[in-house]
């Protein structure tokens, strides 16, 4: 009896893990990955969006300082930071029950 309701309870939060794997995999798709660099050429300032594509650094003109929401874009760059954490433990829970559920 204890067994089945244990059982249960791997399962729906198996279920639980999953819908909050493609619902942050989803968001995370919209956020821009990367970091924001400072160039200064001459007397003027800047801002390039550093990234990764495959093994190529690529650095995507922003603009100056007033011509783009800077602390907009750094807020979601630390969004998207925080949830490749979130994914990362809510992934490692899932092989768990996943083996747990195997016994």
């Amino acid at each position: 009896m204890k067994s089945e309701v244990i059982k249960s309870v791997f399962i729906d939060e198996l279920e639980r893990n999953k819908r909050l794997v493609s619902r942050y995999t989803a968001e995370l798709a919209s956020l821009p990955k990367g970091s924001v660099f400072l160039r200064k050429i001459g007397n003027q300032q800047y801002y390039y969006l550093n990234f990764r594509d495959g093994k190529k650094v690529i650095s995507k003109f922003l603009g100056k300082e007033n011509s783009f929401d800077l602390e907009g874009l750094q807020k979601q760059i630390a969004r998207r930071k925080e949830l490749q954490q979130i994914l990362k433990r809510l992934k490692t829970e899932q092989k768990e029950l996943e083996k747990e559920l195997k016994k």
